[in-house]
């Protein structure tokens, strides 16, 4: 560790160092029980870290010896983590010592709640102090190291797992109810990884992975599954994401996957370092862009003169100089950000798209196919996919054009051509066994015929590639990977008395929600009398700036007092004088809120709120194609 706190360079262990004291670990699990069969049936055990070494060891060991690990996100609060631990009868947690005193706290707190819950295996050495704390509250707290050395003593011979047996449980991140455990099994994840290869992601035993993205989540999980079986190298991030930099200028990478969320960030670095130099140096590199541009719309990602004179430059200062793939997931990515990358870093950019229900991936971009942007590639070999009408939105499978949008008889965007819209089902050896011990939701997820239903809206373009763009349920994603529930900010924020109603709304090419609030004319009549505004018209208090502050002023109370979290903040706000109605087709006739009517109503608001810079990814503001046309008074 330098004066700054960056760690120095990375030390490696070969993989026949590792396979060893995964074999320890696993043969001392075994010797201790530390993962007896739960009332399922299933022997399962949790992880509860940021990615490091030895969570995979306790991966690798539970996969060796046909236990189950159960990943707990390591940003998840006491009550999501009593919520797992009881749900599935877990009775050790592997961890770090970060996440220590939080399992103590959960113990000592919510100990009727996770009764079987009794062993707590650090990473780190132990203290005194530690273990005096843990057996106070009912938890036997031992390191790592403590149980490779009883499995040195008690060698035990591998016990594989079948294909059909459980290889993982996934609990899905979400902002309403408790988290859903998926379960996958090895056969899941191998004929997901199976499919993500035959799609052309080609790895070898030179590639070297920066491992910084949340091994709770599939995305990350089937990188490593690709890479492990081809040999590659796997360094691992210090724990701190805002040292992200430090630890790719360490780790030279030639693998890179991201979300949209950092590769914007390098967008804004890059470009905003390009406009402080501005002069030669701003020309040459925009000339250099625009030629690779021009370049890669007919197939070529290098081009020797402007990489030579620009962008190896650019590479090398941010540690991709040997990166040769990027993939992002999780989130749409802007084509122009995009466009950008596959440009400045000369690497194929691929973009995948599932859900942990599908192992990760059911479509990925080609790597021979770097020059079309604003889709997420084809079907994976590994599923099906279909899409099915949703009525009730305006789209169907028998759609040919999308994003047309007519207001007042005029026609404001011509939209782009498609061969049907509709939700996106995929099925096949990928899709997940259940969600554990929640049939009902399994059923809804998945139907009779074995279609898993993403609750996404697809279109399917000319060429056969699929383009999602829209939502058929009322929970989105923003561009940070983060699930919003619209319903339940709204009902946080009534509790404001400046709000008699409230239309909460993100696009997933941002990183932030934003709010049309219908104020309360009544309590508008005592603000306006307390702030000399008396005897003005409701819609003329309703375009001041002096109410606007004041409303966004007490929905930061409300949100605080609600614990909303950050991404769940309104971060831009329209107040609009005139009530959502059954008249003016913004609610339904049991007054429930008309979302895609909404959305087109609002459009020009919401867009103008993104522009005004809350929020808005990568120097480009407003909403996407998509979220612009489908459904509604104004979509085609």
């Amino acid at each position: 560790m330098d004066a700054e706190g960056n760690a120095g360079a990375y030390v490696w262990m070969t993989y026949e160092q590792v396979q060893a004291r995964i074999d320890a670990l696993g043969s001392g699990m075994l010797h201790e029980d530390l993962a007896p069969a739960n009332d399922e049936g299933l022997p399962l055990f949790g992880i509860y870290s940021c990615n490091r070494l030895e969570w995979c060891l306790a991966e690798q060991a539970g996969n060796a010896f046909s236990k189950v690990p159960v990943p707990f996100y390591d940003t998840l609060g006491p009550e999501a983590v009593a919520f797992v631990l009881n749900q599935t009868g877990i009775r050790t947690v592997f961890c770090g010592a970060k996440e220590t005193p939080k399992l103590i706290a959960v113990k000592s707190e919510r100990g009727e709640e996770v009764p079987l819950f009794e062993n707590v295996i650090q990473f780190e050495e132990v203290t005194a102090e530690q273990r005096a704390a843990a057996e106070a509250v009912g938890l036997t707290l031992r390191s790592i190291a403590e149980v490779e050395e009883v499995g040195k003593a008690n060698p035990s011979p591998h016990v594989p797992p079948r294909p059909a047996d459980v290889a993982t449980f996934c609990y899905t991140s979400g902002t309403t109810g408790n988290p859903k455990g998926a379960m996958l099994t090895h056969a899941c994840i191998m004929a997901d990884a199976a499919g993500i290869v035959l799609g052309g992601v080609t790895l070898s035993a030179e590639d070297v992975h920066l491992s910084y993205l949340p091994l709770a989540h599939m995305f990350e999980k089937q990188v490593q599954t690709c890479l492990l079986q081809e040999g590659g190298s796997i360094g691992f991030f210090q724990g701190n994401t805002a040292k992200i930099t430090s630890d790719i200028g360490a780790l030279r990478p030639t693998l890179f996957p991201s979300v949209p969320r950092l590769y914007n960030k390098i967008y804004d670095k890059i470009m905003g370092g390009v406009a402080a130099k501005g002069g030669v140096a701003a020309s040459l590199f925009n000339k250099g862009l625009a030629a690779k541009k021009f370049w890669l719309k007919r197939g070529y990602l290098e081009y020797g003169f402007w990489d030579g004179l620009v962008f190896n430059k650019v590479k090398a200062k941010l540690g991709l100089d040997r990166c040769r793939m990027m993939v992002t997931g999780s989130a749409p990515i802007a084509p122009h950000v995009m466009e950008f990358l596959r440009c400045v870093f000369g690497c194929m950019v691929l973009e995948g798209y599932g859900q942990t229900e599908c192992s990760a991936a059911c479509t990925l971009s080609r790597p021979d196919d770097q020059g079309s942007l604003g889709h997420v590639g084809a079907i994976m070999a590994c599923n099906e996919i279909r899409l099915e009408s949703v009525e009730e939105m305006g789209y169907s499978i028998e759609d040919t054009l999308h994003g047309r949008v007519v207001e007042d008889g005029v026609v404001i965007s011509e939209g782009i051509p498609c061969v049907g819209r509709g939700e996106v089902c995929y099925r096949g050896p990928n899709i997940f066994q259940a969600y554990y011990k929640m049939p009902e939701k399994t059923a809804e997820a998945v139907d009779a015929e074995g279609w898993l239903h993403s609750g996404d809206i697809g279109l399917w373009d000319e060429v056969g590639m699929l383009r999602i763009v829209d939502r058929k349920k009322n929970i989105f994603k923003l561009s940070q990977g983060e699930y919003v529930a619209a319903e339940k900010i709204e009902i946080a924020y009534c509790a404001s008395p400046f709000v008699a109603q409230i239309f909460v709304y993100g696009d997933s090419l941002q990183s932030c929600l934003v709010a049309v609030v219908v104020p309360d004319a009544d309590y508008i009549k005592v603000w306006a009398a307390a702030n000399g505004k008396e005897g003005a018209a409701f819609a003329e208090l309703c375009s001041s700036t002096e109410l606007k502050a004041a409303v966004e002023v007490d929905l930061k109370r409300v949100g605080a007092e609600k614990k909303l979290r950050g991404f769940e903040k309104a971060r831009g706000i329209y107040l609009e004088a005139e009530l959502f109605s059954v008249e003016n087709g913004l609610l339904t006739p049991t007054f429930k809120s008309k979302r895609p009517n909404l959305k087109a109503h609002y459009r020009r608001q919401i867009a103008d709120m993104y522009a005004s810079g809350i929020g808005v990814v990568a120097g480009q503001s407003g909403l996407s194609q998509g979220a612009v046309g489908g459904g509604g008074a104004a979509g085609q």
